[in-house]
């Protein structure tokens, strides 16, 4: 009886190979055949999946935000407001052991959208959908009166999305100031910022 192959799965392997090598060699050295050989398939086999290096690259760029989302909805399905947002900020921000490796994978595709349209509409879609999160988590916040009264919501998804995105790149560029526990501390003072404080009377 032949094997039944599920082509989705080995899409998927392959692109999360093509993750591997970029993060071992770089963006610009990235070839078919090195990702061919990190994916444990022969040259032509890479090729019936992706026809060439830029498809394979979109398929590997929306892996990574797919990855990501799957973590964020699961790490949030039981909480709302701010508690949410920070599990949220949590699976984005570059922790240890992979985080500053991926990050390094992610500030390459951030260039590669600049010049390639599919890539660009995958970075803005699912960006778009972490803005949409952002705003839920702090309307929620709000309704159940633990967001402070200072803070407008738009102002604090642009915000939130900048701090995120800025310590991607500090994670890749300053690596002996982007630890965990440096990450730790700008994490709260992002949540602090947007917290409800008792007045002197409530206390």
């Amino acid at each position: 009886m032949p094997k039944i192959v599920d082509h989705d799965e080995r899409r998927d392997h392959i692109a999360d190979a093509a993750v591997q090598v970029i993060i071992r060699v770089g963006f610009d050295n990235l070839t078919m055949r090195e990702i061919a050989t990190e994916a444990g398939y022969a040259h032509g086999a890479i090729a019936r999946y992706f026809p060439n290096k830029q498809s394979l690259l979109t398929a590997a760029f929306l892996r990574l935000y797919t990855q990501a989302n799957d973590r964020i909805h699961a790490g949030v399905e039981d909480v709302r407001g701010l508690e949410a947002l920070e599990r949220m900020c949590r699976e984005i921000l570059p922790y240890s052991p992979y985080g500053a490796l991926y990050a390094r994978v992610v500030i390459s595709f951030w260039d590669h959208a600049s010049q390639d349209d599919e890539v660009s509409r995958i970075h803005r879609a699912n960006n778009m959908l972490w803005r949409d999160l952002f705003r839920r988590f702090l309307t929620e916040a709000q309704e159940d009166g633990e967001l402070g009264e200072h803070v407008d919501i738009e102002t604090a998804v642009n915000e939130i999305a900048s701090r995120n995105a800025g310590w991607q790149m500090i994670a890749v560029l300053l690596p002996d100031v982007a630890g965990d526990g440096r990450l730790n501390d700008g994490l709260a003072a992002l949540m602090g910022s947007l917290r409800r404080h008792p007045a002197r009377s409530e206390r």
